[in-house]
């Protein structure tokens, strides 16, 4: 589950804050508004636990409850 964490889209150069989350795209709280990005097809960088992980879209293609990074 990715919500309240930072992070960053590599494809799109936008971060933000994980506000909301589905099977298929995240909702992010950036400086120029909430934007829903797509996970398939994206790359991203969590920062988590101090440390920064990156993850394709294709793997947490899922629901939140269905993995655990």
């Amino acid at each position: 589950m990715l919500i309240g964490y930072k992070v960053k889209v590599l494809e799109r150069e936008m971060e933000g804050i994980v506000i909301d989350e589905t099977r298929n795209t995240i909702v992010l709280k950036t400086p120029k508004g909430i934007k829903r990005v797509i996970k398939d097809g994206n790359r991203f960088i969590v920062n988590m636990y101090n440390k920064e992980i990156k993850v394709s879209g294709k793997e947490i293609k899922m629901r939140s409850w269905e993995y655990a990074l």
